[in-house]
């Protein structure tokens, strides 16, 4: 089975169980940082949307405008079902992602882990060219080098990732400055390897 497809498949067995989950979980403060950077009315792209909450209904309910894309059709079906003001969602592979309008800031929480190895070097040119100047960059990432099956919810999973070194070379040269890089970020209970938050501030 295709990387992504694994992925699909396996997030499209495990909706009651992860709406039960997500749906209480807390917004780790990254996010909340994030949107107060973002003007009222400010466009935000989610990649890896999942149910949209508790991400996408936050930003929602702070008055931006949400795109959410995810990859499985029941975790989009449920995001629609939650009917969450100012946002849309759409069924779709973030490298098959397009857009006419450019977006105030992109987050990616806990999905460029699931992206193809082979595929996680064109990530960073893809966002810049999907943000507006002095857009924002908000995402989770693994520290090292890596590509493996993992269990969740009984389901099995794939990711990936580049090194640290690797992810801040092709950020540079998309354009990007880092704001702030946390390593082992720990909140509520909650951990990430590495969370980083960038501003596009050059046009290529």
């Amino acid at each position: 089975m295709k990387k992504t497809s694994l992925n699909k498949v396996s997030y499209n067995k495990i909706i009651p169980l992860w709406t039960s989950v997500r749906n209480t979980t807390q917004v780790n403060s990254p996010i909340i940082d994030l949107a107060q950077k973002i003007k009222p009315k400010g466009k935000i792209l989610d990649i890896g949307c999942g149910t949209g909450r508790p991400v996408a209904e936050y930003f929602a309910d702070k008055n931006l405008l949400v795109t959410g894309i995810d990859l499985s059709e029941n975790m989009i079906a449920e995001a629609e079902s939650n009917a969450i003001r100012n946002s849309r969602f759409f069924v779709c592979d973030f490298f098959d992602f397009s857009s006419e309008e450019k977006f105030d800031a992109v987050i990616a929480w806990d999905s460029l882990f699931h992206f193809p190895k082979e595929r996680q070097k064109d990530i960073y040119l893809k966002v810049s060219s999907l943000l507006t100047l002095g857009g924002y960059f908000l995402f989770t990432h693994g520290k090292q080098e890596d590509e493996h099956i993992d269990q969740m919810f009984g389901e099995s999973f794939y990711y990936s990732c580049l090194s640290k070194k690797d992810v801040l070379r092709l950020m540079k040269k998309s354009g990007f400055v880092i704001k702030y890089s946390i390593e082992n970020f720990s909140e509520n209970n909650d951990t990430r390897h590495w969370v980083v938050l960038a501003k596009k501030e050059f046009e290529l």
